[in-house]
């Protein structure tokens, strides 16, 4: 059985990986178990102290898609459709999408639990997964922002904490900083790779504070779906003063109604419960001219 090219949960209606091999691989994954092939059942969940008997039925089940396969004897092997690290990573946080959907969305329709949202997992799973589609992104994304604004040279990039874009705007000769809360800018500190590439890290809430600048563009990826109406405004009134004369902000995000994705992605934004929302065209150029852009 041939695995499906787009394991995201943002996949168009018809095309969606199976949610139960999307379960599956998370949670064998997650043990570390699929990484630990080739090896039988019982080798595995002795060297991962895990349940023999659930671990044979989950790999003998992952073999129906071929994500697992079986040698000799006993033995599970990596399958023709095993996941690479960059589709591990995406499927992993498809499984995270699918529990949410699953455990809030009742809530959500009935007006319960609204306030707080959901506590993110594995933050790391996160960002890496983001960041997978962020680097086939970037280029085509820089290209753009160059297009429309060909003097800017400093650039603050909010809450893009995997650093794919701020390192593609550092390739381009660019004085990045990096801006995300205090969680992810160590994540990303840690690694290292952002600080070696020239980037700038700010750790703070951008409603509270924001580097001083100036910068020629603010780019907000990935962010502003996650906001209401009245944070996204806020967020542009604050980072107005820091913006520099000519320049400008970059929103990428998901519009609303102008494609299916967009409306499906809503779901997910009412689903964690931070308030977030996919906002149309429209909102964006009000709350911008607003703010004085």
């Amino acid at each position: 059985m041939s695995a499906p090219t787009d394991l995201s949960f943002l996949t168009p209606p018809g095309e969606i990986a199976d949610w139960r091999m999307i379960v599956l691989v998370d949670a064998v994954a997650s043990c570390g178990a699929l990484a630990a092939l080739p090896g039988t059942a019982p080798e595995v969940a002795a060297r991962l102290d895990l349940d023999g008997h659930a671990l044979r039925v989950a790999l003998d089940a992952l073999v129906a898609w071929g994500v697992v396969g079986r040698g000799p004897g006993a033995t599970y092997v990596p399958g023709p459709n095993a996941p690479s690290a960059d589709e591990e990573l995406i499927v992993r946080h498809h499984a995270r999408a699918l529990r949410a959907w699953a455990e809030s969305m009742p809530d959500r329709l009935t007006g319960k639990a609204v306030e707080g949202g959901s506590k993110m997992t594995d933050p790391e799973v996160f960002l890496d997964a983001l960041a997978v589609n962020a680097r086939k992104a970037a280029p085509g994304v820089v290209d753009m922002c160059l297009a429309r604004f060909p003097e800017a040279r400093r650039v603050i990039d909010l809450g893009g904490a995997h650093g794919e874009y701020a390192l593609e705007f550092a390739r381009r000769g660019f004085h990045a900083t990096l801006q995300d809360l205090p969680t992810m800018v160590d994540i990303v500190g840690r690694r290292g790779h952002l600080a070696a590439a020239g980037v700038e890290l700010f750790a703070g809430s951008f409603f509270d504070v924001v580097p001083p600048g100036p910068f020629d563009l603010a780019f907000c990826c990935g962010i502003n779906h996650t906001f209401d109406g009245e944070h996204n405004r806020a967020l542009f009134d604050r980072l107005r003063p820091v913006v520099a004369n000519g320049g400008g902000v970059a929103v990428v995000t998901f519009l609303r109604g102008r494609y299916p994705i967009g409306d499906i992605f809503a779901a997910q934004m009412l689903a964690v419960g931070r308030g977030g929302d996919t906002h149309s065209e429209e909102d964006y150029r009000a709350w911008l001219a607003a703010a004085g852009f």
